[in-house]
């Protein structure tokens, strides 16, 4: 798409033009003879041109195409399980926050063209990171991210909200939540199912993610030991918040279906398009100079060549 950056300036056209179109180059002047009829006629083009190509490259002439990472096609709210149930291991060799934070940054990384918010939540949730594309800032949040059980619990609720007003004033047409957590509510005043209802007023789906195995051990340290416990998990309310907004459910066993329900994400939604994306400009001044450079060359070969001479009495005459 072609833009000006400075359209006013084109009001200069009319008075330059005019100029030019009554002061022709008189080309091949002084010679034996007057100049044929494709110099002349190139004689009359090339002022013309030059006041249109300077006039456009003082204008600002720009070619713009959408600018990449600041027009998302989906805006995620990322909602992280951060309780101490989430040091459990499904596979023997990776906690379920090792493996989320893992995934979540390759996940991340996948989409570049979208924004992402981080919200961190045990029994309050937390913001780590508004709505970016900043992500290199994202990366390193999560890579540094301790988990903290000081402030233990699961409110699944509370988070949900959090994310939601996260999104609430994006202009994007999908906006997504993406909940990862291995637990039940047992925290915070607001249940899911009050928070679903918000999403779906707000056009937002909501796809969670249920780390570990219902109704099986898991294998969890404490104090340099280990020991199989089983956390109290609701995939049914899990299923009925997805199912609401329009979003799915999905189950990991292990790291390894954790990063399926990922992918699984990441195909339903890279296919949405961004409203109104913004673009960025690519200024073509330099190459309407360039332009405008090749035209006065010969012009100025011709008058290197004229240096010195005397003008034909024909012409004398004319300007007398």
């Amino acid at each position: 798409m072609i833009a000006l950056k400075y359209p006013f300036l084109l009001l200069a056209v009319i008075p330059l033009l005019w100029i030019a179109v009554r002061n022709p180059y008189h080309w091949g002047i002084p010679s034996a003879g007057r100049a044929g009829a494709f110099s002349r006629l190139y004689a009359r083009a090339v002022p013309i041109l030059l006041v249109v190509a300077l006039v456009l490259a003082a204008s600002g002439l720009e070619w713009r195409t959408p600018a990449r990472g600041m027009a998302p096609g989906v805006d995620f709210a990322v909602l992280l399980d951060g309780s101490s149930s989430m040091l459990a291991m499904d596979d023997g060799q990776e906690d379920r926050w090792t493996a989320a934070k893992r995934l979540l940054r390759q996940f991340i990384s996948r989409r570049p063209d979208d924004r992402f918010s981080i919200v961190l939540f045990s029994a309050h949730p937390v913001t780590l990171s508004p709505l970016t594309a900043d992500y290199a800032a994202i990366d390193g949040i999560l890579e540094a991210l301790p988990l903290d059980s000081s402030d233990d619990g699961t409110a699944i609720g509370s988070a949900l909200m959090t994310g939601i007003r996260r999104l609430s004033q994006s202009p994007a047409s999908s906006r997504v939540v993406v909940l990862l957590t291995d637990g039940a509510q047992n925290r915070g005043r607001v249940t899911p199912q009050e928070a679903a209802l918000d999403a779906v007023e707000q056009g937002i789906r909501v796809y969670t993610v249920l780390m570990g195995s219902a109704g099986r051990d898991s294998v969890y340290p404490i104090d340099g030991h280990f020991y199989r416990l089983r956390v109290e998990t609701d995939p049914d309310t899990l299923k009925e918040i997805a199912q609401t907004t329009g979003g799915e459910a999905f189950l990991a066993d292990d790291p390894s279906g954790l990063e399926r329900g990922l992918k699984a994400i990441y195909g339903l939604e890279k296919t949405a398009l961004p409203m109104d994306a913004p673009t960025e400009g690519k200024p073509l001044a330099r190459w309407l100079l360039v332009f405008s450079a090749a035209l006065v060359l010969p012009l100025a070969a011709d008058l290197a060549r004229k240096r010195g001479k005397v003008p034909p009495k024909w012409l004398l005459e004319r300007g007398s």
